[in-house]
């Protein structure tokens, strides 16, 4: 049983394994900036030949030797890769990508020779000495940007883009509250609430079009946008009724779907494995506790997997790794349910001598326990810990009666003892 299951998953291991080498992402080449790309972040004058230094950190030569002009951080010939549970500065010179995932606050006072990737449970700045030659993708709570970077994209709570701050090219962000001054050179594609774009000191300056979609129009974007067009689009927050037979359509449609899903899971576990609705039935019956307990141990390992998959997502090797676990955790958790309905179908087949001679009446009775189970997950108050007991429930199951049950019974047992 176990060895004919365990065959399916090795095969679809391979299948996506092979997928992924061709679905891989390559490693960007750092983008060609011309001349009309880069505006100064210094005010430094122009030399003679009519030149504007590109900033105040960038190296005269290349050997880096004891000049004033000498960076104060090292050449990173390579991408870089950030995982911290705390604040980060990124204050290096990265010639690649850097990939930033933090769990605090970013200050960003370096410059990268490529695109940069940040995750952020907090608040990223970017100083004017900062500057991205590539596109920024950014998610956090906020975002202040001071620097010259190509193009923006991103979401956050708000988001502000200061009066020193450079876009080479477009910035595509959606955001609660918005503030932008700086300059934009090409396009903005926005969606907020609270914008502002000028006060009566400073304002942006956008040279090609103004896209956004708020609940209001914006006031004065007219003296901001000099070439290009604005184009609004309303954001409707329309409520919404449903009508009772609607809603009794929704609820009916969802029982049907569940009872017609679990019969699929039953008739596929009967045909790869005819004994492993038998194991199952038996385990609940005889070790329900053990198999909620291996169920809870399993949701703490998913946890820590995705973890680790999302950490190794971005290198060459760990995106088909992790491609693979979250396909197979995704499969685990969303036959939990029926696993757990045809357990208990099992245990109620072998009190009941009728049903146990006859396989049409087993249907049936899998139809009605599938429908209760479905009741007991969409109970208002409990239902959501009915819906956890019986997922980890189902979980545990699988786990033991198809992955390791020898191994992860013996140490269970213990534990509980």
């Amino acid at each position: 049983m176990r060895k004919k299951i365990s065959l399916i998953l090795i095969a679809l291991i391979i299948l996506v394994s092979i997928l992924g080498t061709f679905c891989s992402a390559k490693e960007i080449q750092p983008r060609t900036v011309t001349e009309d790309d880069i505006m100064p972040i210094s005010e430094t004058a122009p030399e003679e030949d009519g030149t504007m230094p590109i900033s105040e950190t960038a190296p005269e030569d290349n050997d880096n030797t004891g000049t004033d002009n000498t960076p104060n951080y090292d050449i990173t010939y390579s991408d870089l890769y950030v995982f911290e549970d705390k604040d980060y500065e990124m204050n290096q010179l990265i010639d690649g990508n850097a990939f930033i995932m933090v769990n605090g606050n970013v200050k960003f006072t370096g410059e990268v020779n490529g695109s940069v990737f940040i995750f952020a449970n907090g608040t990223v700045e970017f100083t004017e000495k900062s500057r991205i030659i590539d596109s920024l993708y950014i998610f956090a709570r906020e975002v202040k940007v001071n620097g010259s970077i190509y193009d923006i994209y991103g979401a956050s709570e708000r988001f502000e883009l200061m009066e020193n701050a450079y876009i080479s090219r477009d910035i595509k962000i959606s955001a609660d509250d918005v503030k932008l001054r700086g300059t934009i050179y090409r396009d903005v594609y926005l969606a907020g609430n609270n914008i502002d774009v000028k006060d009566e000191k400073t304002s942006l300056l956008v040279g090609g079009d103004f896209n956004y979609t708020s609940a209001k129009e914006i006031e004065g974007l007219q003296d901001i946008v000099s070439y290009g067009e604005i184009k609004f689009k309303l954001e409707k927050e329309d409520a919404v009724e449903i009508s009772l037979a609607e809603k009794i359509k929704d609820y009916a449609f969802s029982a049907v779907t569940s009872i017609i899903y679990a019969l699929v899971i039953y008739f596929v576990l009967k045909l790869l494995s005819p004994r492993f609705t038998e194991s199952i039935a038996k385990d609940l019956k005889e070790k329900s506790i053990i198999a909620f307990v291996v169920g809870l141990v399993t949701w703490a390992i998913l946890f820590i997997a995705l973890i680790m998959s999302i950490m190794i997502l971005f290198t060459a090797i760990g995106s088909p790794i992790s491609i693979i676990a979250w396909l197979i955790m995704t499969i685990i958790i969303y036959i939990s349910s029926a696993v757990f309905s045809i357990s208990v179908t099992g245990i109620a087949k072998d009190k009941i001598q009728a049903v146990k001679e006859n396989k049409i009446l087993e249907i049936c009775l899998l139809m009605v326990v599938a429908l209760c189970v479905w009741i007991l997950q969409k109970l208002p108050y409990i239902g959501g810990l009915c819906n956890f007991i019986i997922l980890t429930t189902g979980i545990g199951l699988i786990i033991r009666n198809v992955i390791a049950k020898k191994e992860t019974e013996k140490t269970v047992e213990q534990n509980v003892e």
